[in-house]
């Protein structure tokens, strides 16, 4: 470490002229600023009245102060100034004393101490420097640190805010959107005259976009109850089997329309605690996802089976695959993936992000099988044992 001599201001506290005289003479001559004291108080007064001493070279033995009351003295006022000892006793105990009181070094006064002092002053003023340099970085790092935790104050305030408003305008936009599309729906069939075949068209179209805009509102709320940490799950013990077979009686009715056959394999469990509409939901994902990524014709594979304590739902296609990089990003809201459906069916990017929630809420897992060209597999762990949830 290069060190700027002559802007080091080192005092020399000695009662004995003859080393007053050699060190300051030896620590100037190698470009260092020096100050000397004759006693301990005169050198405490000293380091008091002037800041700019960066180092303290002290004798031991000098009457009414002496070096360890100087150390003990510079320590209890809080100085941190490097202060290196000078003696004549070489017992390992004084040593050992002054540097439990605080010294830095500890010299020896014999024949070797104009070599000793300029390597012991060298390196003593090193390693506070080093130190220096450490308490900066680290009062650096505590007001990063603070400035950082005030950011992501109020970064979570804004995001409040944000769910707040996300979720009072879903709220707000969802009535309307149910009384259009049931408004729509009954214009369709034709439940208040017949329509020509253009009017007929316009009302579909109204139908099929307010359903689509009614999925993303949902969606929506879903998000906004989440990133609130408002997911209350309402868990009752029940049949997972029955609750899969009713979603995919559903699920086939839209199948049927693009030739896709669905296929059930349900093992025998025993009844487990889960929230039937968040599974529910999650199930109809799955499957829906299935649908609408895989051609017409083709096939979708559901079993559902018990291991490990956990009971494992898992949704096949032979759609068209999914790619690694779209398998890291799957699951975060609003992600559009590179595959398109089959149908010209419409994706909101909301809903594997929703439904691994929804399986993390139930303290299960999510598990993504999949291969370019070769289908998908996806599948969701629950817990089968009440215990294991806790309830």
């Amino acid at each position: 470490m290069i060190m700027d001599k002559q802007k080091i201001k080192i005092l020399v506290v000695d009662d004995d002229a003859f080393f007053r005289k050699i060190l300051p003479l030896k620590l100037k001559s190698e470009g260092y600023q020096v100050e000397i004291a004759e006693q301990g108080n005169k050198a405490l007064e000293m380091c008091h009245a002037d800041p700019s001493i960066r180092l303290v070279i002290s004798d031991i033995n000098m009457p009414e102060m002496n070096g360890i009351e100087l150390i003990e003295a510079l320590r209890k006022n809080g100085s941190d100034v490097p202060i290196i000892v000078l003696t004549s006793n070489s017992k390992l105990s004084v040593a050992l004393k002054a540097m439990n009181s605080g010294a830095n070094d500890y010299i020896l006064k014999d024949e070797n101490i104009m070599k000793a002092i300029s390597i012991s002053v060298r390196k003593t003023l090193e390693k506070y420097q080093l130190m220096e340099k450490n308490r900066r970085l680290m009062k650096d790092l505590a007001q990063k640190n603070e400035a950082l935790e005030r950011s992501n104050q109020e970064l979570l305030k804004l995001n409040r805010l944000k769910n707040r408003f996300l979720g009072i305008a879903a709220h707000d936009l969802r009535n309307p959107l149910i009384s259009i599309r049931g408004l729509s729906e009954l214009l369709v069939a034709e439940t208040f005259g017949s329509l020509t075949s253009d009017q007929k068209q316009y009302i579909e179209i109204i139908h099929t976009t307010s359903d689509e805009m009614l999925a993303l509102v949902n969606d929506l709320l879903d998000v906004s109850v989440i990133e609130s940490g408002k997911l209350d799950l309402r868990l009752e013990k029940g049949s997972l089997g029955h609750l899969l077979e009713n979603r995919c009686k559903i699920s086939s009715i839209i199948a049927r329309r693009k030739d896709i056959t669905l296929h059930t394999d349900f093992a025998q469990i025993p009844e487990v605690m889960f929230d039937p509409n968040r599974i529910a939901q999650a199930f109809d994902n799955f499957t829906s996802n299935a649908i609408k990524y895989s051609p017409p014709g083709s096939n979708v594979y559901i079993r559902m089976t018990q291991e490990d304590g956990k009971v494992r739902v898992c949704v096949r296609d032979e759609g068209p695959g999914i790619s690694e990089k779209d398998e890291r990003r799957m699951f975060g809201a609003f992600e559009r993936l590179s595959a398109q459906p089959t149908g010209g069916e419409k994706s909101t990017g909301l809903g594997l992000a929703i439904v691994k929630k929804i399986i993390e809420a139930h303290q299960g897992s999510l598990e993504v099988e999949s291969q370019v060209g070769s289908g998908s597999s996806f599948s969701f762990k629950i817990p089968v044992y009440e215990e294991v949830l806790g309830v």
